[in-house]
């Protein structure tokens, strides 16, 4: 009777899990999975040592995560809270294809205004080339101008 009694005790022991498994980790993988997704207010990057706010994501996660929700759980509370802000990356839903599309207008609005610039330049530029040529009334008078050009030039240059 003992030695089934026992025997019972120990597959019980093996085949439930118990309270130490089911908690997690800073090393478990669905921790990691869910702060790799995580920006943290801009400090994903930051040493865990000497960042508070990173250490209380950390512990926010671990305290979610241990209290039964699951990884995309975690993530929506975050997204709930801080929007698309919460993540290093941008979602692919419609929300995020502005986040996505934006830097790329930005880019074409860029180059847009770039150009124009460049087309109005280039046309003042043309402009000058064709515009009639000064005549003078002596050589003396032209003489005279090209001097004080010169003189101004090197004041100024």
């Amino acid at each position: 009777m003992s030695k089934r009694i026992v025997l019972a005790a120990l597959i019980l022991l093996f085949v439930l899990p118990n309270a130490s498994s089911a908690a997690f980790t800073e090393n478990s993988e669905e921790f990691q999975n869910v702060i790799k997704q995580l920006d943290m207010q801009g400090h994903a990057e930051d040493e865990l040592s000497s960042c508070s706010v990173k250490q209380l994501y950390y512990e926010e996660v671990l305290e979610m995560l241990n209290s039964g929700m699951s990884e995309k759980e975690v993530l929506q509370s975050y997204i709930d809270e801080y929007g698309q802000a919460a993540l290093r990356t941008p979602a692919t839903d419609k929300s995020g294809w502005i986040a996505w599309g934006m830097p790329f207008a930005g880019l074409a609005g860029g180059i847009a205004i770039v150009a124009a610039w460049l087309k109005k330049v280039k046309g003042k530029g043309t402009n000058n080339q064709n515009s009639p040529q000064v005549k003078w009334e002596s050589e003396a008078e032209k003489e005279i101008a090209e001097q004080m050009f010169e003189e101004e030039r090197r004041k100024h240059f």
